[in-house]
């Protein structure tokens, strides 16, 4: 047994969004490229990736994280808007934007940033790119046009509220049979 596990910190959409967002993954089906779609119950915003943290620290990150998000309200992003990463030429993964308007992500990211760099054991990002992962892209066709990408983001649009209530603690298991599986080690609410 490891005395390892890798750690993510991670916002959970509320069951509207779930929806609307599975209604967009599952018109990215088809045309121009073989998609491996998120499984439905891993959808959500990573807040930070941990990576390989040792087991001996996660009670401690449950009570220094658990206190900062209750020291935080509740707050709302808003969903909305279809991308890719690397770029439309050549996408790998595909996503539902999240916008940040009054800043209280970003707040939220390089608060609990702080306190995870006090640990010196992650690499984290310095910048914050909120999205949901709704597929990553096995291949692409000769005849791939990214336009309809851009007619699926037009025709989608705005999909809601995103409301931020608490974050979770996730353990991401991989080497399973159909990819990464996400376990949930703590509920951490906003005030």
């Amino acid at each position: 047994m490891s005395d390892e596990a890798r750690l993510f910190l991670a916002i959970p959409p509320p069951p509207a969004l779930w929806e609307r967002l599975m209604q967009l993954q599952a018109a990215l089906e088809g045309g121009s490229w073989r998609l491996k779609p998120s499984p439905p119950e891993d959808l959500h915003l990573t807040l930070h990736f941990l990576g390989a943290t040792p087991l001996r620290v996660v009670d401690d990150l449950k009570r220094e994280v658990g206190a900062l998000c209750h020291s935080r309200r509740r707050f709302d992003l808003a969903c909305g808007g279809l991308g890719c990463f690397p770029d439309e030429a050549e996408p790998r993964v595909v996503y539902a934007a999240v916008q940040d308007p009054a800043g209280k992500l970003e707040d939220l990211f390089q608060a609990s940033r702080r306190i995870l760099n006090a640990y010196r054991l992650f690499k984290l990002r310095d910048e914050l790119q909120p999205h949901v992962t709704l597929a990553r892209v096995q291949s692409l066709c000769a005849a791939w046009d990214p336009a309809r990408l851009r007619g699926l983001a037009a025709s989608h649009g705005a999909l809601g509220p995103y409301p931020v209530e608490r974050v979770q603690l996730m353990q991401s298991h991989v080497g399973v049979p159909d990819g990464p599986r996400y376990e949930c080690l703590a509920e951490l609410g906003l005030a």
